[in-house]
């Protein structure tokens, strides 16, 4: 495979107690994340009272969003075009000034996503790779399903341990953007640990890992299916 995957999405979900929308109190957070170089939107969007947003748009696809739940903040970037330290920092400023603005005491809980592609070396089409290849599941499904497979993949949930943090959602599919190109997700689910304003370093250590595992481990794992070789049967 090619030596570095390509992100094309970041989000983080911050839990907390539910509270109340205040249309002046979120108003009062665009500004003070307006004053941020990591953290400021272009536009706010408070046309769904329980769903208020803060956003920017750049290009065609390309688009940052804060969005505010009773019982959360969700920070999404799609088809994103920040590295992930900005996106850190991101996470930073909108968690902490989260915090201050809407007099929440702390993060019950918290998620990471990270999707990312990886292209192939010697495949031009991942869904062979992936189906036929590494899950040798060739001339076995399409006598089965009679239609043709747009995408497929592989899903895996791997437990909380005391020495692995999180509970890790893995999927790993055909990318239907682009056909040599395999698609990696990997969702973290953290809610051992409450966090307030002074450990916001917590939720950024985790955004870490979920990035790690796609680095280190999924990537690997792909990696030893890209040969020159016959599908195996």
């Amino acid at each position: 495979m090619q030596a570095e995957d390509r992100i094309i999405h970041f989000s983080a979900e911050l839990i907390h107690p539910p509270v109340q929308h205040k249309k002046d109190v979120l108003q009062r957070l665009y500004f003070d994340l307006s004053q941020t170089r990591t953290a400021n939107y272009d536009s706010t969007d408070f046309s769904n009272p329980m769903q208020p947003r803060f956003y920017s748009r750049r290009g065609k696809k390309t688009q940052s969003v804060a969005l505010f739940l009773p019982d959360r903040a969700v920070l999404l970037e799609e088809w994103a075009d920040i590295s992930l330290s900005d996106f850190l920092e991101r996470v930073r400023e909108v968690a902490t000034k989260t915090l201050s603005a809407r007099g929440i005491p702390r993060y019950l809980a918290h998620t990471a996503t990270i999707r990312s592609t990886f292209a192939l070396t010697h495949f031009e089409d991942a869904r062979v790779f992936l189906l036929d290849h590494a899950c040798a599941q060739r001339e076995r499904i399409a006598p089965f399903f009679m239609r043709p497979v747009s995408t497929g993949g592989l899903r895996f949930v791997l437990p909380e341990t005391n020495e692995d943090p999180g509970m890790l959602y893995v999927t790993i599919e055909s990318f239907r953007h682009s056909q040599n190109e395999v698609f990696v997700e990997v969702k973290g689910i953290f809610g051992r640990q409450q966090v307030d304003a002074e450990n916001i370093s917590v939720i950024l250590d985790n955004i870490r890992l979920v990035r790690a595992f796609i680095t280190n481990r999924v990537g690997p794992y792909l990696d030893q299916y890209d040969e020159t070789q016959e599908p195996l049967l």
